[in-house]
């Protein structure tokens, strides 16, 4: 290795053993898992894009390793770790340590950077398949020995991959769900606050919810049961009571029902503040 180490002495011991047996191709030095990364990341951007900063030692500044490898969105912090991955690759790897993290986490990086780029620039299935020879998975036979060597889960790259790809391949956009709210008047003339209705869970709303609807004797199932809530909360609001079953003492078993309901609500607000 001549003058300082590019980067750090294992990293800059594996590009120049790339230049030295990329010729060389069937060699096994040029099949060795930091030579390999190395590989990856040169599919991955590009030999300009790996090599230049190396030959002109640049590692930070324009047209360097780290703006080279952020060209498709992947963050600074994960460069700075992904280097850092290399040492710790190699301090286990002498210390015989297993699993390997430095070799797990390198990789995972690597599926980082590819997916990035796939979104980036939606690549042809082809280049997936091509991507995935770099990997250590269990599909790729060449590569047992030294999966053998530093991984006690052959299928962890093998998950992470799969699930960065599938990520990275299809559009996901995230819709906020409205509660499904009723009428103000509706929880106010059954004694409800509207602050503790707005905190409520989904399924402690909907039990509140078809109490109200119960109280006011309407069908929470029917297809137009909010237009008939309004007019039977409109109807409680002018006349003072509500159209009633007939049987006092089911109406008054309802109103018990919705009351401990209601004073249940406040206790789980109280004890949340306490």
């Amino acid at each position: 290795m001549i003058g300082q180490p590019f980067i750090n002495p294992v990293i800059s011991n594996a590009i120049e053993l790339y230049l030295k047996y990329k010729d060389h191709s069937d060699d096994p030095v040029f099949k060795t898992f930091p030579v390999m990364a190395i590989r990856t990341l040169i599919f991955i951007y590009g030999e300009l894009d790996i090599l230049n900063p190396y030959i002109t030692h640049n590692e930070h500044s324009m047209g360097g390793f780290d703006s080279n490898l952020m060209k498709y969105g992947f963050s600074a912090a994960a460069i700075l770790d992904f280097k850092q991955q290399f040492v710790v690759f190699e301090e286990e790897k002498q210390q015989g340590i297993r699993p390997n993290k430095g070799f797990v986490k390198i990789q995972k990086y690597l599926i980082d950077m590819f997916c990035i780029k796939q979104k980036s620039m939606r690549l042809q299935p082809e280049q997936f398949a091509l991507f995935k020879q770099y990997l250590y998975i269990p599909e790729n036979a060449d590569k047992l020995a030294e999966m053998q060597l530093y991984l006690t889960d052959m299928n962890e790259v093998q998950g992470y991959l799969n699930s960065k790809y599938f990520e990275a391949s299809h559009q996901f956009t995230l819709q906020p769900v409205a509660k499904d709210l009723l009428m103000d008047d509706a929880y106010l003339l059954l004694g409800y606050n509207l602050g503790q209705i707005s905190q409520l869970s989904d399924p402690d709303l909907r039990a509140v919810n078809e109490q109200v609807y119960r109280f006011f004797r309407v069908d929470s199932q029917m297809p137009n049961s909010k237009e008939l809530l309004m007019k039977a909360v409109n109807y409680y609001k002018r006349y003072g009571n509500r159209v009633t079953t007939g049987n006092g003492y089911v109406d008054f078993l309802l109103f018990i029902s919705v009351a401990a309901t209601a004073i249940l609500i406040v206790t789980l607000v109280a004890i949340q503040y306490f």
